[in-house]
């Protein structure tokens, strides 16, 4: 497992540089230029994006973003909102679909209707409780490796719905560069 693991992780620079989407402008007609989003991690810390929107190899057709992260790295809402679900008791991780629902996580209803989801949170992760209200940049969870997942990181996606298939819009973030759509294999700091 510790080789599969490694050989993805040296491996995914090669498959993601084939991707063909479009790193400042993503081709979405549901894009969501109305809220300009955190980085979901504290503020004064960077973290690298192993992979962004539509890359080819788990995020093919999808608009999801994932953060490089040691366990236990704490992660911080990107946009206030409301607490609807929150999923901390597994133990389970790997790569394999027998895994998909084994990710602990926290979801967050925001004020448009739209949905923050923190994904692969550690067993115990979840630093929040359904119905709180929570506050752009507070502290939420701790970052894990649980579900379908090859290494440590955040999963972070905006969905129009509840259920994340397929429903993510791509979002812009406050950079120490101004605003944008982050793009993969850059670090990113949370200002």
């Amino acid at each position: 497992m510790i080789r599969i693991s490694i050989a993805l992780f040296l491996f995914l620079p090669l498959i993601s540089l084939s991707q063909h989407s479009v790193p400042d402008a993503p081709r979405s007609s549901n894009r969501d230029s109305s809220y300009v989003y955190t980085l979901p991690y504290e503020k004064g810390t960077c973290h690298f994006l192993v992979q962004g929107y539509q890359t080819f190899l788990s995020h093919k057709g999808e608009y999801a973003l994932d953060f490089k992260m040691k366990r236990g790295t704490r992660v911080c809402a990107a946009r206030r909102g409301v607490v609807v679900e929150v999923k901390e008791d597994s133990h389970a991780g790997g790569l394999g679909h027998k895994y998909l629902n084994k990710g602990n996580h926290v979801i967050i209803r925001h004020e448009d209707g739209t949905y923050g989801h923190y994904w692969h949170l550690m067993p115990g992760g979840a630093l929040v409780s359904v119905g709180d209200s929570v506050q752009q940049h507070e502290l939420i969870g701790l970052s894990g490796n649980t579900g379908f997942s090859a290494f440590p990181h955040l999963h972070f996606e905006v969905t129009t719905k509840l259920t994340p298939s397929h429903n993510q819009i791509p979002t812009y973030f406050q950079t120490r560069k101004g605003i944008r759509y982050l793009r993969t294999f850059r670090c990113y700091k949370c200002v």
